[in-house]
């Protein structure tokens, strides 16, 4: 995931001479020594290539750059070593930092543990000797490909959280809160994170025959956007509050959606739904757009409760797993598209942050992830779309610490970090110098910009998006006040 041209990137190289990744033997000693600077940041899993790509692009010196995993696919710890290019507080440029990301848990971890004092006994990954050098580069070039994969964990005191709504929001019961008091949070929205339905490629296809975009005869997908297909968002909302079953009995799943002629066992084909787990703000941000939930009151609905433990399968009733991390997601679209028989295969849908990209360039290598995005009612999931005002499914995403009065409040220079990054990552002049692999995840807020929208230079308009919600309230409507 290159987030800079070449020229700016050796440019760069030349102007910091000889400075050499920060691995763990470095950082070993660096601790021993006393010199290293350790910042540890939870929750919002769904952001969190943004948040590598932000300390690649912005604070990092690139020789110094290092990715650990907690495992080759990352999905509940990531750590970010390097050396500061810029002066951060009274942290000189050269100093050497370890910025830890846990996205076991979700946005909930950003947030409760911060809460009363914080809760030292989270756990963060631990980079030391027992790290392992993974098939990444050292220094790293690509925030998807780790460079150590390091299994051990420490617990400690979180010094600040991410989530992908407001923290209040999370502790709604039905994002498995217990209404806890986060007044003490130092909160603020930082970006819009714009979400989407995610199948696998199986239904991918199937979902093309049935409206018309590919031949019946294809036998691999129509990548491209003409023949992207869409799903009711009715049809989403109904599966996972328990009404789409999908059964030979009831009728009411696929079949809906995709005829006989396309899938001769379509009544049969079972709805897994892949889903995280209460606590995620993925969660939080569907449970809010297809139930209405915790926003209707009385005219809300229920998500229908998943499983850690649940099977998937061709066919049968509707099945919901959940998992604790956007990467498990991914794994659980990709193990549905696994699936096979002789009339099509498996079928799964999730709602995955728009950043994931299931075909990104990984060190210039196409990955492949076995699931696709699909329109929502016709709209399409993009930032584009968002900005447009066509799309709707996104949130304001926050970050926040323990405010100065609490006995867990940051020190002043990570404090210092924490205010430079919640100020920076979410503009976009920082969002255009990314990945293009992410940016369709990504749109400024419109309180970024000053003065009218449509005054704007082509390029920032086509970062800024200019209808949103109220800040800090997840359940009001989106609008275009821009």
């Amino acid at each position: 995931m290159k987030l800079r041209s070449s020229l700016i990137a050796l440019a760069c190289l030349a102007s910091f001479g000889a400075a050499h990744a920060l691995t763990p033997t470095e950082i070993v000693t660096a601790r021993g020594d006393g010199s290293l600077k350790e910042v540890r940041l939870t929750g919002a899993s769904a952001l969190r290539l943004l948040i590598g790509a932000y300390i690649q692009s912005d604070l990092a010196q690139p020789t110094t750059f290092d990715v650990f995993f907690d495992s080759a696919a990352g999905s509940n710890y990531r750590a970010y070593s390097f050396k500061t290019k810029v002066a951060i507080g009274t942290w000189p440029v050269g100093t050497p930092v370890v910025i830890y990301k846990r996205d076991l848990g979700g946005s909930t971890q950003g947030v409760a543990p911060l809460l009363n004092g914080g809760d030292a006994t989270q756990t963060h990954m631990l980079i030391d000797a027992s790290c392992t050098t993974s098939s990444g580069p050292s220094p790293a070039t690509d925030v998807q490909k780790p460079g150590f994969l390091c299994a051990g964990t420490t617990t400690g005191l979180a010094h600040g959280g991410f989530s992908d709504v407001e923290p209040p929001l999370l502790q709604e019961v039905v994002n498995g809160g217990s209404g806890l008091d986060t007044s003490g949070l130092d909160a603020a929205g930082f970006v819009q994170n714009i979400f989407a339905v995610a199948v696998n490629k199986k239904l991918y296809l199937a979902l093309q025959k049935a409206q018309g975009l590919v031949a019946p005869s294809a036998t691999v997908i129509d990548e491209s956007a003409a023949a992207q297909p869409s799903i009711p968002k009715t049809f989403i909302a109904g599966a996972l509050t328990g009404q789409m079953l999908g059964s030979s009995s009831n009728k009411k799943g696929w079949n809906l959606l995709i005829p006989a002629s396309v899938d001769s066992n379509i009544n049969n084909k079972r709805i897994n739904v892949c889903r995280r787990t209460p606590g995620s703000g993925t969660q939080a941000a569907s449970n809010l757009y297809f139930a209405n939930n915790p926003c209707g009151g009385a005219n809300q609905y229920t998500p229908t409760a998943g499983s850690t433990s649940a099977t998937l399968a061709v066919t049968g009733s509707l099945t919901t797993l959940q998992n604790s991390s956007t990467g498990a997601v991914e794994t659980c679209l990709g193990n549905v598209e696994a699936l096979a028989d002789s009339s099509g295969g498996g079928y799964a849908f999730g709602v995955l942050g728009r950043e994931n990209n299931p075909q990104a360039l990984v060190n210039g290598v196409p990955s492949e992830k076995g699931y696709r995005y699909v329109k929502l009612s016709g709209a399409t999931p993009s930032r584009a779309g968002l900005i447009s005002g066509e799309y709707d499914f996104a949130v304001e995403a926050s970050m926040q610490w323990p405010k100065s009065d609490a006995a867990n409040a940051p020190a002043a220079d990570v404090l210092a970090l924490m205010t430079k990054m919640r100020a920076e990552l979410g503009k976009a002049s920082i969002l255009q110098g990314l990945d293009p692999d992410l940016q369709n995840g990504l749109a400024a807020l419109p309180s970024t910009v000053v003065g009218a929208w449509s005054d704007l230079d082509a390029t920032t308009k086509s970062y800024t998006s200019h209808t949103n919600r109220a800040s800090a309230n997840s359940c009001s409507f989106v609008r275009m006040t821009k």
